[in-house]
């Protein structure tokens, strides 16, 4: 079981699977590292893996998305190259690879927009210095 950091905040845990979901489906915040951020269009790119899950970046109602600065990208087609480059490298390859621009949003029905439809209704960008 995750070590509890207060009545209010848990720390996600890889051999707490299903746990992981409930709580971070009931959290007001969720906070995670992004792999890379792409400058173009402000997408946070998450990898997915046994120790990185994508509850805690979807069912929160808001995520904090924290980067290191020199993991910010100009664009898509340089996450294309790393991944590329890690593949032929035989390091394994993350189990699904998010990329997330913001609040999902959408205006299928009947053409009224719903903002949060799929992931968090609002998302901040925390850029760190590399230390």
């Amino acid at each position: 079981m995750p070590e509890s950091i207060g009545p209010q905040a848990w720390v996600w845990g890889a051999e707490d699977g299903r746990e992981n979901a409930i709580r971070a489906s009931d959290s007001n915040t969720g906070i995670v590292w992004a792999e890379n951020a792409l400058a173009e269009t402000g997408t946070m790119v998450l990898f997915s893996s046994i120790e990185n899950g994508r509850s805690v970046s979807l069912l929160p109602r808001n995520t904090i998305f924290v980067v290191k600065k020199s993991a910010i990208m100009p664009r898509l087609i340089h996450l294309s190259m790393k991944l590329h480059e890690r593949f032929a490298a035989g390091i394994p390859m993350p189990s699904c690879v998010n990329l997330i621009g913001g609040p999902s949003s959408t205006a299928d029905i009947e053409l009224v927009k719903v903002v949060g439809v799929h992931g968090p209704l609002k998302a901040v960008y925390l850029v760190i210095e590399d230390l």
